[in-house]
């Protein structure tokens, strides 16, 4: 397994952080391709709740790359989703990376939505600013839940939350935990809701955001008044996997976040037919 990942993301692939895990894990699948007794290959069906299932670790030894190896391990696990599961079932991809998308292409998904890095230190705000943001108490789960889902207005882009590069449609488990752990606040009282947890970087720890929630005219004012929430939890930056929506650029770029990944996450879906 080393083998196969010790040049993904140089270096720091978070397959072999998650490994054990996998390994134990008896809801899922782990796919493994071997040729002649080596490991070539490795694959993960996860399954997140009982309607949504993620398909991620896609690895291929380097020596043996060009082999349809991930495709195969690709089908093998689609294959297996569509005989033990229903629901969705996802994956991500980054957008550079053109036989994936061909490979999601013929195996019938389509694009569920499209992501990019922004991180912002900028300092340039009202600190003694009444704080805006309020905590959200875990027994509101059902109230957050349905506000998330709420159609009229659209308050959540792509209609899908971040688990940490997981994506998945809001579902009360997934809330419990940000709830439990204190890490959800509600943006002048239910006007928008913010996600958002710890992230080590070398001695500094940011936020990183796992949810912004609100009507696309309010992005703004919630992005600049964040920096206040992350500077009261003593954070040294902010970082967001954003939902790549029209118009995203110009708002971050005036609420004081610049854009830090030229590339973008894509994430593709497909629903069960029974």
């Amino acid at each position: 397994m080393l083998e196969l990942t010790r040049k993904i993301w140089d270096g720091d692939d978070y397959v072999p952080k998650t490994w054990q895990d996998w390994l134990k894990d008896h809801q899922g699948l782990l796919g493994v391709a071997e040729l002649r007794g080596r490991v070539v290959g490795i694959g993960k069906l996860t399954r997140l709740s009982q309607d949504d299932w993620w398909l991620e670790g896609l690895r291929v030894h380097p020596q043996f790359e060009g082999q349809r190896i991930a495709s195969r391990i690709h089908t093998y696990l689609l294959k297996s989703w569509e005989k033990m599961g229903s629901g969705t079932i996802r994956f991500a991809t980054v957008s550079t990376r053109e036989p994936v998308k061909h490979l999601a292409k013929v195996n019938g998904f389509h694009l569920a939505g499209e992501y990019s890095t922004f991180k912002s230190q900028w300092t340039n705000y009202e600190r003694k600013k009444k704080n805006p943001f309020s905590q959200i108490e875990i027994h509101e789960n059902q109230i957050l839940l349905n506000w998330l889902l709420s159609p009229n207005p659209k308050r959540l882009p792509f209609g899908l939350m971040d688990l940490g590069w997981q994506f998945a449609s809001p579902h009360p488990d997934y809330l419990d935990e940000y709830l439990g752990e204190k890490k959800s606040w509600w943006w002048h009282k239910q006007d928008g809701v913010v996600i958002m947890v710890e992230k080590i970087d070398g001695e500094e720890t940011w936020g990183r955001v796992r949810l912004i929630a609100s009507q696309t005219e309010n992005l703004v004012e919630i992005l600049t008044d964040l920096h206040l929430l992350a500077d009261r939890l003593g954070y040294a930056g902010i970082t967001w996997l954003a939902p790549l929506v029209p118009g995203i650029e110009g708002i971050t770029e005036e609420a004081g976040y610049i854009r830090d990944w030229d590339s973008s996450l894509l994430v593709f879906e497909k629903s069960s037919t029974r």
